[in-house]
């Protein structure tokens, strides 16, 4: 018997082993590969934040140095005795002595290279390393100097740019020589002459730059960044490769791989260890076992940011809440809820400030509703509650404007104050049909339509939402449909000058044949093409369409619409010039129009893609002005060649004591601007004899023409020249 219970308790102890043991010893081994391998990954990324952090502190030093010179630059530049004596003429002696244009730009401020470029590209007076030579600006600087020259005369601040000189690259600035005792919208930009200083980017420009920004070993190479540390690019304003500044960074990583790996082996040793006594105790582990079990439980119900309920639980307590309706006949409410604005949010502080923000937000979402309702997160920043109330979707809709107005409240993160909205959809369950899933879809479906509404408000589920929303996606998908068996068509509005009663150019408006719906309307397609951003294919299809229908039409000019989508392009340049070199048209024939809305969000960016498109020679022109907040900041900032008066002024003009003085100001306004003014909307005689009058430049509407398919345009010309002929006026039109 005694040999039975010894076989028996060593057998008991193999299984033990085999089962327990082996397994814990295969953990342990995972474990420490996971530590010993997350620990290498995190000094990667130390190391890689590093690199980003001084390259991001590199890019800003660069930059600041930049900018730096314009400032150096701009104090010459405004200086009536440097516009006296080197505008147009030069007085090498006063320059050198008097001037202070000479030896100490190099000896005081470091700028090895000094011109003055006068209005025919002339070097008119040059230093170089402070000694006056006779050179040729263009010559040093073949490449960079004239483009950045011709930006510079139309912008009323110095442009910088870096510009390749031999085997050095010069941080350049340029700027027109002007005093500010001359108005200069009264000088042309051609008759300008240019201010041109330059710093070389040498050991001794690098070691300043790295002394007063904390960079190691700054280094320029005329060759790509293969194989080094760290390093930013060198470009042109054009974006040309000039080579790279590299430098090498801190590894904070490495560091800390070296100060814990060996605390890191001990800390092992003594978990393996102490695995071994909790392996032998195993038996009495059970309470921590099931504690462990209750914990796992909990983050399978739970959302591990906010500890609100998950998806999960939130199907539970909702299939709970509607069966427990049907017994006490009471209302069942989903409301779902979606922030506004969040992902900016995420982008401008990071995610985890975006985490910290759904944190409070939680807070303050428990804190609106009653005990007995369920406030769940579904995922991102997307949140749903359940409400059982007798008065419903009374209740549901109070409890909405509640939480609007709590999150309406600013946050407070990192010490800085943020402001965010929601969007909210309420779905009331049916007294016999209670389907949690159709309960679901209906709440996002109200939830849609409150974001379409205007966000920061709520939507109550009707029945034709569904409906509508089916139609939504029915006209969507024969719009892509349309986009690819080609659909679309252009009519084109001729736009009629005034003064010589002809066509002066034609406005491009695109059109839906759909097989079935016929015409459709271009406010029922457009914005639904934006929403989905099938209109920047739709865009380049106008664009494109219209150049190459222009060619037949001799010299008449083409305005093409831009939507506020397709402005948000970076590419739109690109794109534009890619047209005009395939269809070959002439980008003075060209004319796109944008609205104000496009230069709200990001002035800056928008500058720049209108620069770029002036830089390609086409036209631009404002369309309905006067509808936004700043459009008079906008022209004086913005390089526009029309203005098009929105036509819900001409609509008025019955109103003299209101829309006739707005017109008549803003024909005044494009006068004084030397821009052409073009009246949108002209419907009857008498509006287009009043504009006539006060000085407008161009009309269109229906009174000359709707808009008419490509092929009746020229009938439609031919017949206004013969009607219109010499001698004929607007009232007798």
């Amino acid at each position: 018997m005694r040999s039975f219970n010894s076989d028996l308790a060593r057998f008991s102890g193999q299984q033990f082993t085999r089962r327990i043991v082996y397994p814990m010893a295969g953990v342990m081994v995972v474990m420490i590969a996971v530590v010993i391998g997350f620990l290498v990954l995190s000094a990667r990324q130390q190391n890689a934040l590093e690199v980003a952090a001084s390259t991001r502190l590199a890019t800003t030093a660069l930059q600041v140095k930049a900018r730096e010179v314009g400032r150096n630059l701009r104090d010459y530049t405004i200086r009536p005795d440097v516009y006296e004596n080197l505008h147009d003429g030069i007085d090498l002696g006063w320059a050198v002595t008097e001037g202070n244009v000479g030896a100490n730009l190099y000896t005081d401020l470091g700028y090895e290279l000094v011109f003055a470029v006068n209005s025919k590209d002339q070097t008119i007076y040059s230093l170089v390393e402070g000694v006056p030579t006779k050179v040729d600006a263009l010559s040093i600087m073949p490449r960079g100097l004239r483009d950045l020259l011709h930006v510079a005369a139309i912008q009323p601040d110095p442009t910088t740019s870096l510009i390749k000189s031999g085997d050095d690259v010069y941080v350049v600035a340029a700027n027109g020589i002007l005093p500010p005792s001359i108005d200069r919208s009264t000088v042309k930009a051609s008759d300008l002459t240019m201010l041109v200083f330059a710093k070389r980017l040498d050991d001794k420009f690098l070691d300043r730059m790295g002394h007063d920004y904390l960079l190691s070993d700054l280094k320029i190479s005329l060759d790509d960044a293969h194989g080094k540390e760290a390093s930013i690019p060198l470009m042109t304003q054009n974006r040309v490769f000039l080579g790279t500044i590299s430098w090498t960074p801190p590894k904070p990583g490495d560091q800390l791989l070296n100060y814990i790996v060996p605390p890191l082996g001990l800390a092992l040793v003594v978990l393996a260890a102490f695995a071994i006594l909790v392996v032998r105790n195993a038996r009495r582990s059970t309470s921590a076992l099931e504690a462990s079990a209750t914990h796992a439980t909990h983050l399978a119900h739970h959302d591990a940011l906010t500890s609100l309920p998950n998806r999960v639980l939130f199907r539970e307590r909702l299939d709970i809440a509607l069966s427990s309706t049907v017994e006490r006949s009471h209302a069942v409410s989903v409301i779902c809820l979606d922030l506004d604005n969040f992902k900016e949010v995420n982008d401008s502080l990071g995610h985890g400030a975006g985490d910290q923000l759904l944190q409070q937000l939680a807070k303050r979402l428990m804190g609106c509703v009653n005990h007995h309702d369920t406030v769940a997160r579904l995922g991102g920043d997307e949140f749903a509650v359940i409400q059982v109330g007798a008065s419903q979707p009374h209740d549901a809709e109070e409890l909405s404007r509640k939480l609007i107005d709590c999150v309406r409240s600013p946050f407070v993160i990192e010490d800085q104050e943020l402001h965010i909205g929601v969007s909210i959809g309420i779905a009331v369950a049916e007294p016999i049909d209670g389907d949690p899933e159709r309960l679901l879809k209906n709440a996002d479906i109200a939830l849609y339509r409150a974001k379409q509404g205007g966000r920061a408000t709520y939507r109550i589920f009707e029945a034709k939402m569904d409906a509508e929303l089916q139609e939504r996606r029915g006209l969507e998908y024969d719009l892509r449909q349309a986009v690819l068996k080609n659909e679309l068509e252009l009519h084109y509005q001729p736009l009629i000058n005034l003064e010589k009663r002809n066509v002066a150019a034609v406005e491009a408006l695109v059109r839906w044949r759909h097989p079935l719906r016929g015409l459709v309307s271009p406010a029922d397609f457009i914005p639904l093409a934006e929403e989905t951003g099938l209109i920047v294919a739709i865009g380049e299809w106008v664009l494109e369409t219209a150049c190459r229908q222009a060619l037949e039409w001799g010299d008449l000019r083409i305005a093409v619409n831009l939507s506020p989508v397709q402005f948000r392009n970076r590419e739109l340049v690109e794109t534009v010039r890619q047209v005009l070199q395939r269809t070959g048209l002439e980008p003075g024939r060209l004319e796109l129009e944008i609205t104000e809305s496009v230069l709200i969000n990001d002035a800056a960016a928008a500058l720049d893609i209108l620069n770029g498109l002036k830089a390609l020679d086409v036209k631009i022109a404002m369309d309905d002005f006067g509808t936004g907040y700043s459009s008079l900041g906008y022209l004086n900032s913005f390089p526009f060649d029309k203005i098009k008066i929105d036509k819900s002024f001409i609509g008025n003009l019955s109103d003299k004591e209101k829309s006739g003085a707005i017109v008549k100001s803003v024909i005044g306004l494009g006068q004084s601007l030397n821009m052409i003014t073009t009246a949108e909307g002209v419907e009857t005689l008498e509006q287009a004899a009043f504009l006539r009058q006060q000085g407008c430049d161009q009309v269109q509407g229906f009174y000359f023409s709707k808009p008419v398919p490509a092929a009746e345009l020229p009938l439609f010309i031919d017949r206004w020249q013969v009607e219109n002929g010499e001698g004929t006026s607007v009232e007798a039109a």
